[in-house]
């Protein structure tokens, strides 16, 4: 079971469905999430989508790994931003990116933790920095700042 922040809940969200919220002020830096799931490999998780009858929640771990997010967990609520709340500290560990007020929503950048080309998706966050398309490539546009999934680092330039 992946462990999320007591300080934070699941609320309605303007971005899109239901989003993680913080209850409490949260300073940069604090830990929120830890990611736990099934390392499946590429192949294998091609195999869990291709069957799959219900969206599968990924993230791309290394070059040949994806960690499966068991179903129901409060962290599929994480809505993406193109200036996200909080950001990767290593594959699994996702840290608030700035200070966050009471009634913030938690969100990441979902280009951070894909490297599937095909990857796409129309963004509404509504931030001054929104791309309006969300893809497999934004990381060689984006600048993650060292806070991706390992296998986006190594093909982000140096």
């Amino acid at each position: 079971m992946s462990w999320l922040h007591p300080d934070v809940e699941v609320r309605r969200s303007a971005i899109e469905g239901s989003g993680l919220f913080a209850t409490r002020p949260i300073p940069a830096g604090t830990v929120v999430a830890r990611l736990t799931g099934t390392l499946v490999s590429t192949a294998e998780l091609l195999r869990l989508l291709d069957s799959a009858t219900e969206y599968v929640d990924t993230i791309a771990i290394d070059d040949d790994q994806h960690l499966v997010l068991p179903p129901g967990q409060p962290i599929h609520f994480g809505n993406h931003s193109c200036d996200p709340s909080m950001w990767h500290v290593d594959a699994s560990t996702l840290a608030t990116r700035r200070d966050l007020a009471i009634g913030a929503e938690l969100t990441v950048d979902y280009a951070s933790q894909t490297t599937e080309s095909a990857f796409r998706m129309d963004c509404r966050c509504g931030t001054a920095t929104c791309r309006g398309v969300i893809t497999g490539d934004d990381w060689r546009q984006v600048d993650f700042q060292g806070h991706a999934v390992p296998a986006v680092l190594r093909q982000s330039p140096a």
